[in-house]
């Protein structure tokens, strides 16, 4: 039995006992494969290397810190927050000294400020890769 009767999507020979592996795969274990055969799989196969993938563009990974659900929550209550300020200043129904808008600017920090360190984060991360 030779490597080429296994089916393609179906090789098991890593979970296999060493000898059935070396049988099933056309090998030998003290000496390896002959130069014809490494030839004749390098031909078949390709060389044993991973493929490199295009990462993702900076613009990618920056939009990806803004898709998480719990912080399109937050931008929305903070839409939500300056709607019902803006309603508040447009009515004159501001307390004296109160500052408006001051939560949406507190939670649209955080958001931004969150996206800016996941984006530098995922950058390196990405980078590193």
């Amino acid at each position: 039995m030779s490597a080429h009767s296994l089916p393609e999507d179906a090789a098991v020979w890593h979970s296999l006992e060493i000898d059935k592996a070396l049988e099933l795969l056309d090998s030998n274990a003290d000496d390896g494969l002959t130069p014809s055969q490494v030839e004749e799989r390098l031909l078949k196969y390709g060389s044993n290397e991973l493929e490199e993938h295009g990462g993702r563009s900076p613009w990618q990974i920056l939009l990806d810190q803004f898709t998480n659900i719990m912080l399109l929550m937050l931008i929305g209550v903070a839409f939500i927050s300056g709607f019902l300020d803006f309603l508040s200043l447009q009515q004159g129904t501001l307390k004296l000294g109160e500052v408006p808008f001051k939560d949406t600017i507190a939670i649209m920090a955080i958001v931004i400020l969150n996206g800016v360190l996941g984006y530098v984060q995922e950058s390196r991360a990405e980078k590193a890769l």
